[in-house]
């Protein structure tokens, strides 16, 4: 072994070792900055231990840049150099550079370097990205380069002669990487460096500063924001230590192992991970909002003026305050700095005032769907004056709900939600026509975003989080003076407001008895114009597509059916299905004969009457003519829109439904829902609408052609959809990769429904689970007259209408099914 084979040898044991020891003090101390300054430093030493002897041999300088130049050296981020040199030097230096490289290659840095002649930097900054490293450039080892001239005498010109053009191009990269995160700090597994909130907008704001930027009006102080930094430092130094690499993704698997780091467990040895992403999305609003206003000053000035301090009369007061923002609203300005400013100043004693006449009316007025409402209700939230008028909103700040559905914190959700009844009342295409005809002909939407911004502030204490907002929701509104009749109306819209959702995907709503039901609850037309509303911006606000168009026809449905019970009584249950008929009848197409149409229709329920179009009818009649000895199955799946329509046409049989869920499953189709009923003849009509998730139809033209054959070979026997899904469950490819395990439950219900037993399963969703519990009906001879399927995340919430021989279920047979169902999904699981 060599002489200089030894040395690298030392060198990268003796660097190894000083990491080792930074490592464990970070550990015992948590003290980021030091680590960082540390990590910096014994990059300096071995540098500069390599480069010694070749800055003997060459002129040339070292430059350290990036986050290494500003001493911010993580564990395995890689170390940024520039080699500066005399252009009339370039032939040695050359040769000496790659020399000196090589070895630092061989002591495993991960390095990246840049090699300029001084003669380079004639005025211009040529990549602009060059240009911006340069920001954070720190003299490492000079010998007798160029170097020091560059920092002291040229660099400073050079940035002041780009100055205009390294800001644009400051703004351009951190807009397109917002965009990258769909311009929102609400991450679910936060990169801790490039989301929006992240260190990068940290390091935006002080570029921008550096670049001499007019630092604004902020609420939270200097240090505050240095605080929200050093959190975000000290938990991107424990990733990085933690998994032996550059990792700045805060994956699930990792929230736990740091909130434990961080914070210790909780009561049962679980670590807080609430906490910890609680703090994580309080100090992104920091960070992205020092990024956001330091942007804003490099904006173009917008054509309204701002409100200055000079046209509010004083600012002494709630009354005052709020009529700032009412201001602000109706006249679709913002507010200057020193207006804030005042805002500011005014809150220690705002409390004192909430109790003034006047203010009532002010808030309805405030909270009055419009536009520019959720631009005001966010900048007081901002400004603290949301939490001053209602600290019972400031509880559920920046609270964590660890689901897989749920994309923002409380707090977001809420003014979000608000946002979404906003939005109602804009020309945007998209809107959804029938609600904004709601909101419009609502006479007091104000008591509707009210109660959004309150029907949250329970969550986080336990179940029922609904009463316990209604709670919270009365002392706020009692305080404020509302009356009786106000709190009334928000208090029920609060603690009913996972009603619709419930009875919508859990509950067939072509049952009279379900529609009934929740007319009781509801009771009058106003405040189920209102609930609908409430549950149309709830739905909405939880993550971007949540609310489909499938369910809002749900929505509407249950919206339109109940407000026909209420204001129509009990017309429609007087309804004879032979009226229905009749009205079949008389459209009925040339081609279709009379008798044997009637014969198709006698058994279905009056539902399917009532809810399928006509067209759709004497379609599927057409497929049960079509049946023959040689071809008893008929099929026929049609796109509407983005979704998906299956009909299946054949010999009532058991397993049918099974088999065909399988079937879909196997092909990844997420099923909404499905229908499955005979008529007295012994024809079995199953009806399933579902989305192709993965585009497989739309991608592969004769994937379809290829579903419907294999369908048809299932139902008829001659293919295992059992054997289908258990390749497809081993394989890799289709495996999760995180996946939320829940302990499978099922309820029964006897009392719904006059004719069934209604099962309702929730469970973890997974490959065939519809099909393994269809199997499981089955096997006890169970007939399936309905289900609704919904998936909530990763979770599953089906529920089956059943019958065993024509009668509902009794509780032996209920037990039985019940352990198969879940042994059954448990095993899948």
């Amino acid at each position: 072994m060599t002489e200089g084979a030894r040395s690298t040898a030392e060198l990268k044991s003796s660097y190894d070792q000083t990491r080792r020891g930074i490592g464990q003090r970070f550990l015992d101390q948590k003290n980021p900055e030091a680590a960082l300054t540390e990590l910096a430093q014994a990059v300096d030493d071995l540098v500069i231990q390599v480069a010694e002897p070749f800055l003997e041999q060459s002129d040339f300088s070292l430059i350290a840049l990036g986050g290494y130049g500003r001493r911010e050296m993580y564990p395995y981020s890689d170390i940024d150099l520039l080699i500066l040199f005399q252009e009339a030097q370039r032939k040695g230096v050359e040769r000496s550079v790659t020399r000196m490289l090589h070895q630092l290659w061989d002591l495993g840095l991960d390095l990246g370097h840049q090699v300029w002649s001084i003669d380079q930097l004639e005025g211009s900054l040529e990549p602009i990205e060059f240009g911006l490293a340069l920001l954070d450039a720190r003299l490492l080892v000079n010998g007798r380069g160029p170097g020091q001239s560059l920092l002291d005498s040229r660099l400073p010109g050079l940035l002041a002669q780009n100055r205009a053009e390294l800001e644009e191009k400051i703004i351009s990269f951190s807009e397109e990487r917002h965009r990258n995160f769909r311009d929102t700090i609400y991450q679910l597994e936060p990169d801790l460096k490039q989301a929006p909130g992240g260190l990068r907008d940290y390091l935006t704001g002080k570029w921008l500063l550096q670049l001499g930027a007019t630092r604004p009006f902020l609420t939270q102080s200097q240090a505050e924001i240095e605080e929200a930094a050093s959190f975000m430092r000290r938990a991107r130094i424990w990733m990085h230590f933690s998994s032996g690499r550059n990792q700045n993704r805060l994956r699930h698997p990792l929230q736990e192992s740091l909130a434990l780091a961080l914070y210790g467990a909780k009561s049962g040895n679980r670590p807080d991970v609430e906490t910890l992403m609680k703090d994580y999305f309080l100090n992104a609003r920091i960070l992205n909002g020092f990024c956001a206003k330091l942007m804003e000053t490099r904006r173009p000035v917008p054509s309204v003026s701002a409100i200055a301090v000079s046209e509010i009369p004083s600012q002494d007061s709630a009354v005052a305050v709020l009529w700032i923002f009412l201001k602000s609203i109706q006249e679709s300005r913002l507010l200057s700095d020193a207006t804030r400013s005042a805002i500011v100043r005014t809150l220690p004693g705002f409390y004192e005032s909430l109790r003034c006449p006047p203010l009532k009316n002010l808030i309805r007025s405030l909270f009055h769907p419009r536009p520019g409402l959720y631009r005001a209700l966010t900048e007081m939230y901002e400004l603290g004056v949301l939490e001053s008028l209602f600290p019972e909103f400031g509880v559920v700040k920046a609270r964590v709900i660890r689901d897989d559905y749920h994309q923002f914190t409380v707090d977001e959700h809420s003014l979000l939600a608000i946002k979404h009844v906003e939005l109602l009342l804009s020309e945007e295409t998209g809107i959804d026509q029938r609600f904004s005809g709601l909101l419009k002909e609502t006479p007091e939407p104000e008591l509707l975003t009210l109660a959004l911004l309150l029907h949250d502030v329970g969550k986080g204490d336990g179940e029922g989080h609904a009463t316990r907002s209604a709670d919270l929701a009365v002392t706020a509104l009692e305080r404020l003076a509302f009356g009786s009749e106000e709190i009334d109306t928000i208090i029920s819209l609060i603690r009913n407001h996972l009603a619709m959702s419930s009875v919508m995907f859990r509950r067939d709503l072509d049952d009279p008895s379900v529609i009934e039901s929740f007319a009781d609850l509801v009771r009058e037309p106003s405040l189920l114009r209102l609930l609908t509303l409430l549950t149309y911006a709830d739905i909405k606000a939880v993550a971007p597509g949540t609310l489909n168009r499938w369910k809002r026809d749900l929505l509407w449905q249950l919206y339109v059916e109940t407000y026909r019970k209420l204001t129509f009584g009990f017309g429609e249950a007087r309804v004879q299905e032979e009226d229905v008929e009749d009205l079949l009848l008389a459209a009925l197409p040339d081609d279709l004969e009379t008798e044997g149409f009637e014969r198709f229709l006698e058994g279905f329920p009056l539902s399917y009457l009532k809810t399928t179009p006509a067209t759709e009818v004497y379609q599927h009649y057409r497929l049960a003519r079509s049946r023959s000895r040689d071809n008893p199955v008929q099929l026929a799946l049609t796109l509407d829109r983005k979704y998906y329509r299956l009909c299946v046409v054949a010999p009532d049989r058991s397993y049918l439904f099974a088999k065909i869920a399988g079937v879909l499953s196997y092909f990844d189709m997420n099923i909404f829902r499905g229908y499955g009923f005979a008529n007295r003849q012994g024809t079995a009509l199953d009806l399933f609408r579902f989305s192709d998730t993965k585009k497989a139809f739309s991608l592969n033209p004769t994937e379809e052609e290829r579903f419907l054959q294999l369908l048809r070979q299932v139902i008829s026997g001659e293919v295992s959809v059992k054997n289908l899904l258990r390749g497809k469950e081993t394989s890799l490819v289709h495996r999760r990769r995180f996946v939320s395990l829940q302990e499978p439950r099922l309820y029964f219900d006897n009392d719904i429904s006059d004719r069934y037993t209604i099962a309702e399963i929730l469970a973890s969703d997974s490959i065939g689970l519809l099909y393994r519990i269809g199997h499981q009906i089955a096997g006890v001879e169970c007939s399936i007259e309905l289900v609704l399927i919904n998936t909530e995340g990763s979770r599953a919430v089906d529920v089956f209408y059943l019958t065993h021989k024509g009668l509902k279920l009794g509780a032996e047979l209920q037990e039985q099914l019940r352990k198969r169902i879940i042994d059954s999904v448990r095993t899948a699981l």
